[in-house]
């Protein structure tokens, strides 16, 4: 009974993966919506903990405790394709954010900015990856696209991190997105 549980189990994988690997568009968004469920994994429980563990030791959150918390979330969430441009779903399924003039990986910024759109219009960019999926709406604004790339796996993150050296790319990020979430919390009720 349990090489059948283990060969139903490998006949549904491969019946999905066929179905996603065969339509372009299909695992384009399935791309997307793992990013999305990876970064909610990785990114909300850890807040959590942290939250409850500030709230045990008499730690109180105040208004700007919590905007910095979440804009901190949101943050790591907006540049998931930071490491060569590559967040972990496009790691695992072989994609990779690339400068469209250049044909090289995306820079940081340009990563950033083509997340921004995520914010305000998350389902209208899955319309969007979905009719084209080599570019949603944030790729037009910095200029870049998604194309097929070398699987990886996961733990590649790790190394990426390790080699990386603080650029003058990423002290911009951080200016440009507490401006951007601050005025996102001015005209948005949070």
């Amino acid at each position: 009974m349990t090489q059948s549980k283990q060969e139903t189990k490998g006949v549904v994988f491969d019946t999905l993966n066929d179905i996603v690997n065969s339509n372009r568009r299909i695992h384009r968004i399935s791309s997307m919506l793992l990013d999305h469920f990876l970064m909610c994994v990785l990114i909300i429980p850890p807040a959590i903990i942290l939250t409850i563990i500030s709230e045990n030791i008499g730690l109180k959150l105040n208004d700007g405790m919590g905007f910095f918390v979440f804009f901190l979330i949101v943050f790591i969430y907006l540049n998931k394709d930071f490491f060569k441009g590559k967040s972990p779903a496009k790691r695992i399924l072989g994609y990779q954010v690339i400068n469209l003039k250049t044909e090289s990986p995306a820079t940081e910024l340009q990563c950033f900015v083509r997340n921004l759109t995520i914010c305000i219009a998350w389902p209208l960019e899955v319309v969007v990856g979905f009719i084209n999926p080599k570019r949603r709406i944030g790729d037009f604004i910095a200029n870049t696209k998604v194309v097929k790339s070398e699987k990886e796996k996961l733990k590649s993150i790790w190394t990426d991190l390790k080699n990386t050296r603080l650029k003058i790319n990423f002290i911009g990020i951080l200016i440009f997105g507490g401006i951007y979430f601050y005025a996102l919390s001015l005209i948005l009720p949070i």
